[in-house]
């Protein structure tokens, strides 16, 4: 080898080691090559940590600045393609796509309308409005067109899962995930058909082969094989109460959302309707589809350290599992990108105005501040939705221990469960037993409550009130937006401070109304001498109004009265509950309904009527008995004067076994127990017509609609 071989073997060796080393640096910056002593705690070692700490993949994880996530299994390549294909016409090709889209809505051709939102969302992935809003349209506006309830729940689960998919690509977006929860809780809490559409939700989180209809179908004799059917009611008691409806009588507004399977037969036929709902499983099989396909529904958040209580897309679902449970996960999520609360000299939380960057801990690289609503509802939402959960269990009568009963003994034309040992009896099949629900959830949701309440400096102790107090002074006389400097200062900085808290402290318990959440999930889970006394009486109050829809109007009266009885004490316990104006109407609400069958079917307030008649024509004795001699008309006494009668006396007399717990007594505070106020709004949108005051004979008051008797409302006609 000659000297200029040498010399070109020596550059090249020269560039192939820069190479190398080149290549090496660029892979250990980029992360994919771990740094040397990169998680060494030698104080040597410290450029080499800062090195490790400071690489692309190390900053893109904490800041989830990725196009790529590395738990993916798919890269999204063809929305990558497109927009580097369409350089600067991408804004021209989406206004095109989302025209046509518009266009396909309008003409109900809903699949080519999907493509078409998918396209948009493909072209701007980063840009969260299009995600949000076509996620909205597909489970609001497209889920309606639908007919049928099924295509309506498909639909509602391709918007969610749309709009999971912009989050999963918009990782730094508390507002994809609010909105997520927003649509379980929204969709399935109170929208149209809401009945049938929980129990879709419930089918969607159990196995397929858990609920294949011909399992239940003996394929010789085309009979219901009652052992099985009975496994799957005690396996999934919410569901099938659900989708049996105990107030057999179509008189209430929901009456015609409710699926009304009275016989086991139905039960199953809905089994075999919604068989390829969207679900959480495989087909045929209880193994989970993979989460990170977003295959599964309903989707739930993954798993995350602050929420370890909530569902995953791994986590075993139960029978009471519902979207309120879902919801509570994605809000709880939402929280994570959150600024953290304000705090003040002692460290302790303190309520206050939406930090800017840098104050408090605000990092703008890893907070993001929600559009909607504001922050301190934002960061209620979960307790919200326990809230929810814990009221949807009493509305379906789940509330202590006791379990349901599937076959009432007196109702043998509804049986499910005939004894054939005991002809003339049913089976004592008891489902969901030995969990006190409703308590449960109205324990936790207390405790969320209180957590929310001391995260976000809405429960401040008397001791805190008072020093914020000694140094608050009148909020317009400090600056709206103070310099550090003037908040160097201890003394301004203390007056500051104390100001903006007492402000801010009102401010956001009365926007959030969360003196009453608090008071009443703690009221709730009150428990006396070892009973949840508040847990009874609600249990108690629900019979009645079950009983008042079967027609049990006698066994209806005297639940209602035991009921009131026991809700009084339970105001008693808890003034703070009592003292708000939600109890004080749905207190009335209870009254009511029990003074309305008082006045329409008892006999001992016709008999207290007659006798007030009576008396009133022996004083006054040309004036005709009304209640025993109808040959005679007479001005004074028609139908209206004697309902008005006897609802005089089921609202004055306090005396007789029938009178209302609540009549001819005040509240432990010296009060009414339910401001008067508060009952005209009560009966005026129950629509209880009364006669002017002072005017015998008078007609309801002029505009006041017309509405037909309901069931325990007195009729204007009839004997007293």
């Amino acid at each position: 080898m000659n000297s200029l071989q040498r010399a070109a073997f020596n550059r090249k060796l020269m560039y192939f080691v820069a190479i190398f080393v080149l290549f090496t640096i660029s892979m250990m910056w980029r992360g994919v090559i771990p740094v040397p002593l990169g998680t060494s705690s030698a104080k040597a070692a410290e450029p080499f940590r800062w090195v490790a700490n400071h690489t692309i993949q190390q900053q893109s994880r904490e800041l989830d600045l990725w196009e790529l996530d590395p738990e993916e299994t798919e890269a999204e390549v063809t929305g990558s393609a497109l927009r580097l294909g369409l350089t600067g016409s991408k804004g021209f090709a989406v206004t095109i796509l989302w025209q046509a889209a518009i266009e396909k809505q309008k003409r109900n051709d809903f699949a080519e309308f999907e493509v078409l939102v998918r396209a948009v969302t493909k072209l701007q992935p980063n840009f969260i409005t299009p995600w949000i809003f076509q996620s909205w349209n597909i489970a609001y506006n497209v889920s309606v067109e639908m007919h049928g309830t099924g295509d309506m729940y498909f639909y509602i689960a391709r918007g969610i899962e749309l709009l999971a998919e912009g989050e999963r690509r918009n990782k730094r977006s508390p507002d994809m995930r609010y909105q997520i929860a927003f649509y379980y809780q929204n969709k399935f809490g109170v929208s149209d058909q809401v009945e049938t559409l929980r129990c879709l939700f419930a089918l969607s989180c159990i196995p397929q082969p858990e609920r294949r209809a011909d399992d239940f179908i003996d394929p010789v004799t085309k009979e219901v094989k009652l052992p099985e059917f009975q496994k799957f009611c005690e396996k999934y008691p919410h569901l099938v109460r659900r989708l049996r409806g105990e107030d057999r009588v179509d008189d209430d507004k929901r009456a015609k959302e409710k699926l009304r399977c009275p016989k086991p037969e139905n039960v199953i036929q809905f089994l075999r309707d919604n068989y390829n709902v969207p679900c959480r499983f495989r087909d045929n099989s209880d193994e989970p589809k993979d989460p990170k396909k977003l295959d599964q529904f309903p989707l739930l958040p993954p798993e995350f350290e602050e929420g370890r209580e909530e569902a995953n897309p791994s986590s075993v679902l139960g029978d009471d599992f519902t979207a309120f449970k879902a919801a509570r996960a994605w809000f709880a999520y939402s929280l994570l990108l959150l600024p953290p609360t304000p705090k003040d000299d002692q460290g302790r939380p303190m309520p206050g105005p939406t930090p800017r960057p840098g104050e408090h801990g605000y990092d703008p690289a890893k907070h993001r501040i929600p559009r909607l609503p504001m922050l301190i509802i934002f960061r209620q939402g979960a307790p919200r939705a326990q809230s929810y959960q814990a009221e949807l269990e009493q509305k379906e009568g789940w509330f202590d221990e006791e379990g349901w009963r599937i076959d009432d003994p007196s109702d043998p034309d509804n049986w499910w469960f005939p004894d054939p040992a005991r002809p003339g009896f049913p089976l004592d099949v008891v489902v969901g037993k030995g969990r006190a629900w409703s308590l449960e959830e109205w324990q936790k949701a207390a405790r969320m409550w209180t957590k929310h309440g001391n995260d976000n400096g809405l429960i401040l102790n008397q001791a805190r009130l008072e020093d914020y107090n000694k140094y608050r002074v009148d909020i317009n006389s400090l600056p709206a937006d103070p310099t550090p400097e003037q908040l160097e200062n201890p003394e301004f900085r203390k007056r500051y401070q104390a100001t903006a808290a007492m402000f801010f402290y009102n401010t956001n318990r009365q926007v959030t109304n969360f003196p009453y959440f608090l008071a009443s999930a703690e009221a709730e889970e009150q428990v006396v001498d070892g009973k949840p006394i508040t847990v009874l009486a609600r249990k108690t109050l629900w019979r009645a109004e079950q009983a008042r829809r079967l027609g049990n109007t006698p066994r209806a009266i005297t639940l209602y009265k035991d009921g009131l009885n026991q809700w009084k004490q339970v105001l008693i316990a808890k003034p703070t509950f009592h003292r708000t104006d939600r109890t004080e109407e749905e207190t009335y609400e209870f009254e009511l309904a029990y003074l309305r069958l008082l006045v329409q079917d008892d006999e001992r307030v016709r008999q207290r009527a007659n006798l007030i008649a009576h008396t009133t024509h022996g004083v006054v004795p040309f004036l005709t008995e009304p209640f025993f001699k109808q040959s005679v008309p007479d001005p004074l006494w028609p139908d209206a004067n004697r309902t008005e009668l006897k609802w005089f006396i089921v609202e004055t007399v306090s005396d007789a076994d029938f009178s209302s717990p609540f009549v001819g007594s005040l509240a432990p505070d010296g009060g009414a127990w339910i401001r008067e106020d508060l009952k005209v709004s009560v009966r005026v949108k129950q629509g209880v017509q009364r006669r002017v005051p002072g005017q015998p004979g008078s007609q309801p008051t002029p505009g006041q609609p017309q509405l037909p008797p309901g069931p325990g409302q007195p009729g204007p006609g009839g004997p007293p």
